[in-house]
C-alpha cells in the first residue's frame, strides 16, 4: 500500500539525516528542522489515513477525528491501549504543527525524530495483516 511505503520513506530519510548530522547542526539549521517537522507531520498523516481506512472498511465506522480512528482500531483489537496512547500523542504533535495550537520547538522535533521513529513501524506491523487481508480480497475479486 502506498501509505505504508510513504511512511517508511519518511522514516528512512529522517534516520539518514540523524546519522549524517550532529544534533547541534540540525538544531541550528531552520531548514533541516522544517524538513524534519514536515516529514514527521506527513508520516503521522499517512498513519491517520490508514486508521480511517481500516475503521471504515473493516469495522464499518466513520471516525469523527483521528484519535477516534485510533480508538476504533483499539476497540477492534488491532492496537493495544499503550499503543493507542502513543499514537494519540503523535496525532497531538501533528495537530500542533498543522494548526499552530502551540509552537513546537526545534528540540521537541529533534527528540521526536530521535526517539519515536520506531513507533511508525510498530503501527505498520499492527495493521499490516488487516491491510494484506483487504488487498488479497481485492486481488481475488471478492
Amino acid at each position: 500500500m502506498a501509505k505504508i511505503g510513504y511512511i517508511r520513506e519518511q522514516v528512512a530519510s529522517i534516520s539518514e539525516l540523524l546519522k549524517s548530522k550532529k544534533k547541534e547542526d540540525i538544531l541550528m539549521d531552520p531548514w533541516l528542522v522544517r524538513g524534519l517537522k514536515y516529514s514527521l507531520q506527513t508520516a503521522v498523516e499517512a498513519m491517520i489515513d490508514l486508521a480511517y481506512h481500516i475503521a471504515a472498511k473493516k469495522f464499518g465506522h466513520a471516525p469523527g477525528d483521528a484519535r477516534d480512528a485510533m480508538r476504533i482500531l483499539f476497540e477492534g483489537g488491532l492496537i493495544t491501549r499503550d499503543r493507542l496512547t502513543v499514537y494519540s500523542a503523535m496525532i497531538g504533535f501533528r495537530n500542533r504543527v498543522v494548526h499552530g495550537y502551540q509552537e513546537v520547538s526545534a528540540e521537541k522535533v529533534y527528540e521526536m525524530a530521535r526517539n519515536e521513529l520506531g513507533d511508525f513501524e510498530k503501527f505498520i506491523c499492527e495493521i499490516g495483516a488487516v491491510l494484506e487481508e483487504g488487498e488479497n480480497r481485492t486481488n481475488d475479486g471478492r
